[in-house]
């Protein structure tokens, strides 16, 4: 390896600073018991590790190695006290001089709090050439930039690329802080965290049967949003050592940028085995306000804090508490307090620019991300920060100028990448504008959605102005992104977010239609429910939790269409049968940190639950009232207190007891029995099996019974779709009619069933009928042209010239085969419902096409005899 400069490494991640194998000596490597002790240590039974390496300092014997597994034994668990008396005893044997011991004394003093004690004993140990005098500089270094004396820190760091390059042979421990020290390097040359990568393999490579440098590199990939790298590495890690309170810590950060509820269950692992970690019940303390928990984020962060007073991390923490309670006194003493032990930190206003984020309040986020690079102008993480939610407020150029500052000083961050990228297509977005809102869509879908969103959206915007008593700030601008990876970019930075739109208050992002298949969702209905979320959002400051505002948008959603809104499930029944949904008190917990596979769904549904009971109840006045307290600044309980006059728990029963009542024959059908199934399945068990052998009228029989016992169930597999299908089958028009209706009354996004349906009200002659049902066809898949063919003849053929209009200009944004009668087609409606002038206009355009087409040269005649 050529040890120039730039090394040639490569990551970052702080390595737990008491995990690290101590410096070898010389008279250690012919030791067993040593051996034995660093085993038992490395593999995670610290108890016996503590055993082994105390009975050897107390006999003075592999002094000073000894003293320091026993020191670090018991400090990975928390005995920090227990950790300092054992440095004592062994320095007391009088077999290795005192300042041996300074470097692990400071370390442990450092995670106390102790800064000024803690930064003699690490001088020390480096002026007094301790066997751990390079590890003890790396604490130094770091202590220092902890401080915000970054001069001198940034010297210290520099110093390890010397260190690295004059070292012949250095042990595990040596290059584990090289990687570290790289990593604060990378901040000013993103090209040293490659190097950094490096080290950290050398130090595997020295010690293969030391987790710590698989745990380092697995934080310096996750800072650098390489999640499966990270994985990888941990899962080494655990095997080795299971018990590993830093890998279980890192374990959980992954489990936090994946998006898992796993973070929660692996930090608390990680607390298990060291109870006093402050950097752990600080990150746990973070879990909780993104869940807008603030009770239990206080109480963790406090914890951090009884073991270390000067944690700038739960000091942030609490920042961030007061913040989302409106307290500003606490706000401003937590900051203070930061800011009086580190002016330079800006991690304090980046962690509070991404709970803010977290919790939809997009305007303090980029207040506290300016803060953060006012600070630090190598704050990336701050720059990225700032630039993206510049872009969910709607500052396209200065958000994208703050994006380019962000990938200049860190190319490794995909979310910037992703978005710079996609800003570069979204210049080519067709712009199209109505009363209060501002549309930007794809070229190729801009002409037909054009069509049908401004109208939609005013109409929501009308409905919800009533509703509310409000009007958030205009235009609301929207953007629908024709690829869901685009949408996805632009809502997290990255592809793979299975939502179908996102608010940031008055900026809309959402999937076209042709972003996913057919039948996967009503774009209309999703429409609605982002421009509620713009409502709600507006309404209390950005302070609505989100359960309440997901509530409210697909009860909205119900309001604006019949069958639009989420659906029950028989998952949501089976999930509320085992008290598996959350309570009132953690109902954020649904939507954040999902405990199984679907409960995200089930929390929207549940939300939407919640608030039709309350408007059922109260009215919509008892709505408007809470959405005031949250923008007063009361939490969930006092707002139910202020409103209601009950309790969370109370009302919580309330809402079961509601949830019983109505569905109640359904929970008791999807019920198992003795013999493994209940009456639902039991029925769709039957009218399978009575259908297979040809007995139809059973197995109709066996469907209205399941139809019975669950007659809201709309999914694809539902009874009344199944009957609706056999009696269609049968030639039972009327009876196929009813169900068809029912169906999509319930289903807002079954293609095929909404066109069913209209192609059977044509048979049994009811045009209202087959009008509404290829209109709600259109929220499902709009780039149908036979839909709009039919549509449009529909309404003519009832008169209704101005939506005839509509429709034949849809046809002709979908770019017909035939171009010249589609111009023609619309003229004749233009002509019919008035607008002479277009009309004219219109029929000349087919002319050119087909100068001698003899009826649009007869509607020329018309249009003009009447001019």
């Amino acid at each position: 390896m050529n040890r120039s400069r730039t090394c040639g490494i490569q990551a970052l991640a702080l390595i737990a600073a008491l995990a690290l194998p101590v410096a070898g000596c010389a008279q250690e490597s012919g030791s067993v018991d040593l051996a034995a002790a660093r085993e038992a240590y490395q593999t995670g039974d610290y108890d016996a590790a503590v055993d082994a390496f105390g009975t050897l300092a107390r006999r003075a014997e592999a002094l000073p190695a000894s003293g320091l597994g026993w020191a670090r034994a018991l400090a990975v668990t928390g005995e920090y006290d227990g950790a300092l008396e054992a440095l004592d005893e062994s320095a007391a044997s009088g077999a290795s001089a005192d300042v041996q011991f300074d470097g692990m004394r400071g370390r442990i003093l450092r995670v106390l709090g102790r800064t000024e004690d803690a930064e003699a004993r690490l001088r020390g140990a480096i002026a007094g050439g301790a066997s751990d005098a390079t590890l003890a500089r790396l604490e130094l270094a770091e202590l220092l930039w902890d401080r915000g004396e970054q001069d001198e820190a940034i010297a210290l760091f520099d110093g390890f690329i010397d260190f690295y390059n004059a070292s012949s042979d250095p042990t595990s421990a040596e290059l584990s802080a090289v990687g570290t020290a790289l990593t604060y390097l990378g901040r000013r040359d993103s090209g040293l965290f490659h190097d950094a990568v490096r080290a950290f393999d050398e130090a595997i490579s020295a010690d293969p049967g030391d987790p710590d440098p698989r745990v380092a590199m697995a934080e310096l990939f996750l800072s650098k949003f390489n999640s499966r790298e990270a994985g990888a590495l941990l899962d080494e890690a655990e095997a080795r050592n299971p018990n590993h309170p830093g890998a279980l810590l890192a374990r959980a950060r992954r489990a936090k940028f994946d998006g898992s509820r796993e973070a929660i269950d692996f930090v608390e692992q990680s607390l298990e085995v060291n109870p006093n970690d402050p950097d752990a019940r600080a990150f746990l303390a973070r879990l909780y306000v993104e869940l807008e928990d603030v009770e239990r984020a206080e109480a963790e962060a406090r914890r951090a804090l009884e073991v270390n007073p000067v944690s700038l991390a739960a000091l942030t923490e609490l920042a961030a508490v007061a913040h989302l309670r409106g307290d500003g006194q606490a706000f401003d003493e937590a900051r203070d307090r930061v800011l009086s032990l580190n002016p330079t930190h800006s991690e304090l206003y980046e962690g509070l620019a991404e709970v803010a984020y977290r919790t939809h309040r997009y305007a303090d986020a980029v207040e506290f991300a300016r803060m953060a690079v006012a600070l630090d102008n190598t704050a990336w993480p701050a720059y990225a920060a700032l630039g993206l939610n510049e872009l969910r407020l709607g500052e396209f150029g200065q958000g994208r100028a703050t994006l380019e500052s962000a990938f200049a000083g860190d190319p490794f961050n995909p979310w910037v990448k992703n978005t710079l990228d996609l800003l570069d297509e979204f210049d080519a977005f067709e712009r199209a504008e109505s009363e209060r809102f501002v549309f930007h869509m794809h070229p190729d879908e801009a002409g037909l959605l054009s069509i049908y969103a401004p109208v939609l959206a005013e109409e929501a915007f009308d409905a919800m102005s009533g509703r509310y008593g409000y009007q958030p700030p205009t235009p609301i601008s929207v953007e629908i992104y024709d690829r869901h990876q685009d949408f996805s970019v632009r809502t997290v930075g990255l592809s793979g977010i299975g939502a179908l739109g996102v608010s940031f208050g008055s900026v809309l992002a959402m999937d076209s239609p042709g972003a996913r298949s057919a039948g996967e969702f009503n774009w209309g209905s999703t429409l609605w429910h982002e421009i509620s979320h713009a409502f709600t959002l507006g309404y209390t400051d950005h302070r609505v939790p989100r359960w309440l505002s997901e509530g409210l948008a697909v009860l909205d959603e119900r309001h604006a269409r019949e069958g639009w809104g989420s659906d029950v499930s028989p998952g949501f029944l089976a999930a509320f049968r085992d008290e598996r949904l959350p309570s009132l008190e953690r109902f954020n917990y649904g939507f954040v940190r999902p405990a199984y596979p679907g409960q995200v769904q089930h929390s929207y549904y549940m939300a939407s639950l919640l608030v039709e009971m309350i408007e059922e109840e109260h009215g919509i006045a008892a709505i408007r009232r809470m959405l005031d307290g949250y923008r007063d600044g009361l939490e969930t309980s006092a707002v139910f207190e202020s409103v209601f006059a009950e309790d969370l728990g109370s009302f919580d029963a309330r809402l079961k007891t509601y949830i019983s009542t109505r569905f109640g024959p359904a929970i008791e059908a999807l019920a198992g029995d003795e013999q493994g199934g209940g009456a639902y399945l039991a029925y769709l068990t039957a009218a399978a099996a009575h259908q297979s052998e040809g007995r139809t009228d059973q197995a109709i029989a066996a469907l209205e019974q399941a139809r019975a016992v669950f007659p809201e169930y709309a999914g694809p597999d539902a009874p009344l779709l199944l009957l609706a299908r056999m009696h269609r089958e049968e030639g039972n028009d009327e009876a196929a009619l009813e169900a068809f209706r029912a169906y999509a009354s319930l289903n807002e996004n079954h293609l095929e069933a909404h066109v069913a349906l209209a192609d059977l009200e044509e048979t049994v002659g009811t045009p209202a009928g087959v009008r509404d049902a290829l209109d709600r066809s259109t929220w499902i898949d709009p780039f149908q042209q036979e839909l709009h063919e039919r549509l449009a003849t529909a309404h003519e053929a009832a008169g209704d010239w101005s939506a005839g209009v509509r429709e034949r200009r849809a046809l002709l944004a979908l770019d017909p085969t035939d171009r010249a009668r589609a111009y023609y087609r619309l003229a004749l409606a233009l002509f019919r419902d008035g607008a002479a002038a277009e009309a004219r206009t219109t029929v000349l355009r087919a002319l050119e096409i087909a100068p001698n087409y003899e009826d649009a040269l007869d509607l020329l005649i018309q249009i003009r005899g009447g001019e």
